[in-house]
């Protein structure tokens, strides 16, 4: 079998997600600049992962070549090399089944640093949806220590560092990988606010509460930007319609592969309720 799985099922996948897409728009999302986040990112048995010879494979499968031929693929080597890296390396790390790691060291500096697993997702809102086999992404991280320095409060909650501006190509290099194990998609759960806005390119919040309360943030305080929304939300500084203060509570976030079974997640149901959460909820910053 190919080492990027099917790809004829991704492009399947994709002609579906567009005509989910459709959907959303009838659910007004406005824009928000994502070109200030766009560098900032924040089961079941497997085969064994290190094999008698010492060679670690991710999920019993991928060896580093392998690896390195996925990331290549999917442009990550490009765009490192394009911000002027040289003679970096991957690194994986097996440390359980569920704890599987792929680095790019630069140096004494991480560069990227993804840790997966395999989980069967319970989709617990679908009463008779069978659990599915996903990828999940459990920490997703990319720094830029050549970045130009930047002031502290330039940077997002949990950075140190700028980060790469992979995105997209992170997200084919993981759903290749989702593929190549017969996972079904993939799913996270984003720690704050600006990690959402940009896997929600991917993603949509499994339960359709979350994804309202993350469309209405943008919708209603979008003017702001994302890196002071995310402080604000860190910081206690958004109020609800009540007066209420609100926190940034990390929810589920699923991208399916499988064209069929998302028909039936992301049902005509899913968008219906999504508008009726939107119309409850409204939110301002406060200074």
């Amino acid at each position: 079998m190919s080492l990027f799985g099917r790809l004829d099922d991704l492009a399947q996948s994709l002609r579906k997600a567009k005509a989910a897409r459709d959907s959303d728009k009838k659910i007004e999302l406005p824009d928000l600049d994502e070109q200030e986040i766009l560098e900032d990112l924040h089961v079941q048995p497997l085969m064994q992962g290190v094999l008698p010879s010492g060679e670690v494979r991710i999920f019993g499968k991928y060896s580093e070549s392998e690896i390195n031929e996925l990331m290549d693929w999917s442009g990550i080597f490009h765009e490192i090399a394009r911000k002027d890296y040289k003679d970096y390396h991957v690194e994986l790390q097996y440390l359980s089944e569920l704890d599987q790691r792929i680095l790019i060291r630069w140096q004494s500096e991480i560069l990227f640093h993804l840790r997966l697993k395999l989980s069967h997702f319970r989709f617990r809102l679908n009463p008779g949806a069978p659990s599915k086999k996903l990828l999940y992404i459990d920490w997703l991280m990319t720094r830029h220590p050549l970045a130009s320095k930047i002031r502290a409060e330039r940077l997002f909650p949990g950075q140190d560092m700028p980060g790469l501006g992979i995105f997209n190509e992170i997200a084919d290099f993981v759903f290749n990988l989702a593929l190549g194990v017969g996972a079904k998609g993939a799913f996270n759960i984003p720690e704050y606010f600006h990690d959402a806005v940009l896997f929600h390119r991917q993603f949509r919040f499994y339960d359709p509460a979350r994804e309202a309360f993350f469309r209405a943030l943008i919708r209603d305080l979008r003017r702001h930007g994302a890196r002071r929304i995310s402080n604000a939300l860190a910081e206690g500084r958004i109020r609800d319609q009540d007066g209420q203060e609100v926190h940034w509570v990390p929810g589920e976030m699923i991208h399916l592969i499988d064209p069929e079974f998302g028909d039936t997640i992301w049902s005509q149901d899913y968008f219906t309720r999504i508008v009726r959460h939107l119309k409850r909820i409204r939110f301002e910053m406060v200074e």
